[in-house]
């Protein structure tokens, strides 16, 4: 394990708004005006927010804070709590093909230095070729962060503390899918959520992150294997909305289309069956619904290889849903797009009234979040597994060859600066106290924010 500079030459060294004489790559990082933490896949609310400050819209190879070589090669994004970055990965054997170690380590987020490394052995699982054996990505709280790795044979939940001690973990069954798994969990309170909608036998399991054991179980109807992130809303009391908002999680896959979940007893609350692909990115609240009443409109996506996508919007009611003993509640759609603007993989990212569509072939497209009017379309090239961020008045995303490309948040299309990494990239960018952190295959990279 080393530290060191990037390795590959980069070309370009153009810094947007950035004041002569100043020296960035070294600047304390600081909280002020990015998220303290960055808990899970996407951030807090998994809504892709990296806050107000600023960072360069290029860079060179001298100007990353420090790089880590990864003890394996993987696709999850990385997670930072309190100061500490933590990240997976996975190395085959090599003097035995079938079987491999999976890593969950933590490095300083300052430095790069490694605090600890936590091995779990298992066997080697066929997977696509856009996917990985350690692409789920984990979630952290107060307590620890929570990882999983799945098997045919058996998906497993692993709990450490923040020092890198084994607290827990729990086998919760066979895992069946063509393409290897991916899943990514997600924390409400003290429950970890566990989406397994699969091939075989599907559910939804919530697990006490205390004890391990699960708290509740929801069964569900098998159809292609999801791998959307679930999408975890606080509620709230209704003294600024206008009406009691029930917490929810908000699950997509092909089977049940976008479902609203009680996270305390995992109860249907509302659902519309309304995805007819597989689902793989992760449900964004996006708007209010022009149409007012407190309604929120939140979208999914589905999608396939071939690029016939789907992104349905519903207006998500302020009251819970369902009450017990009663069916589920079918949300209306508020707008529905197609393939030429819908993304499979990538999530989508809201910002203001407007909603950006990163595509998985390079299109961009921007629409009014509200109400899915179109408001530019822009061709970036490369294609892309990474989810968007919003960062400092910009929007940034990583193609799969390792191209970090930059556009203005605004209702025109502008690339403010294009990166090239060289490495393959299909994790998302994490952005935490004041540094940005980028995941390839093999390595991790910090990148400190522009001086205030």
């Amino acid at each position: 394990m080393t530290v060191r500079p990037f390795r590959t030459l980069l070309v370009g060294f153009v810094l947007l708004f950035f004041p002569v004489g100043a020296t960035w790559a070294d600047a304390p990082a600081g909280a002020s005006g990015t998220p303290r933490h960055w808990p899970g896949l996407r951030g807090v609310a998994a809504a892709g927010q990296g806050g107000t400050r600023r960072f360069p819209a290029t860079w060179d190879a001298s100007n990353w804070v420090w790089s880590v070589d990864l003890p394996g090669t993987g696709h999850s994004s990385p997670v930072v709590w309190q100061g500490q970055v933590y990240t997976t990965a996975a190395l085959v054997d090599p003097a035995d093909a079938t079987r491999c170690v999976r890593t969950l380590s933590c490095y300083e987020a300052a430095t790069g230095k490694l605090l600890w490394q936590k091995e779990f052995p298992g066997p080697v699982e066929e997977f696509n070729a856009q996917n990985s054996l350690a692409s789920s990505t984990p979630v952290a709280d107060a307590d620890g962060v929570y990882w999983l790795w799945g098997t045919r044979d058996n998906l497993r939940a692993e709990a450490l503390s923040h020092a890198g001690h084994l607290r827990w973990h729990a086998d919760l069954g066979p895992f069946n899918t063509e393409h290897g798994f991916a899943g990514s969990p997600a924390l409400w309170r003290d429950l970890l959520v566990v989406p397994m909608e699969q091939d075989g036998p599907s559910k939804i399991v919530a697990i006490d992150t205390a004890t391990g054991k699960a708290r509740w179980t929801l069964p569900r109807d098998k159809a292609r294997t999801a791998y959307s992130p679930p999408l975890v809303i606080e509620g709230d009391d209704g003294t600024t909305s206008g009406g009691a908002r029930p917490p929810q999680i908000v699950l997509g896959s092909m089977a049940h289309g976008l479902s609203g979940i009680d996270p305390a007893t995992g109860r249907v609350l509302r659902e519309r069956r309304c995805l007819p692909k597989r689902s793989v990115s992760c449900p964004v609240v996006v708007a209010s619904s022009p149409e007012g009443g407190g309604e929120r409109i939140i979208v999914g996506t589905c999608g396939d290889g071939g690029g016939d996508n789907t992104l349905v919007a519903l207006r998500v009611p302020v009251d819970g849903g369902a009450v017990a003993g009663q069916e589920a509640i079918e949300p209306d759609v508020a707008y529905q797009l197609d393939r030429s603007a819908a993304p499979y993989v990538p999530s989508p990212l809201a910002v203001g009234e407007r909603l950006y569509l990163w595509g998985d072939r390079g299109v961009v497209t921007c629409v009014t979040a509200a109400t899915g009017e179109v408001r530019y379309r822009g061709r970036v090239g490369g294609t892309f597994s990474a989810s968007p961020v919003a960062v400092g008045g910009a929007i940034l995303n990583v193609s799969a060859d390792g191209e970090v490309i930059v556009l203005a948040d605004g209702d025109q299309f502008e690339i403010l600066g294009r990166t090239p990494l060289g490495e393959e990239v299909r994790s998302s960018p994490a952005v935490a106290d004041g540094r940005l952190f980028i995941r390839s295959a093999g390595r991790l990279f910090c990148l400190a924010a522009l001086p205030e």
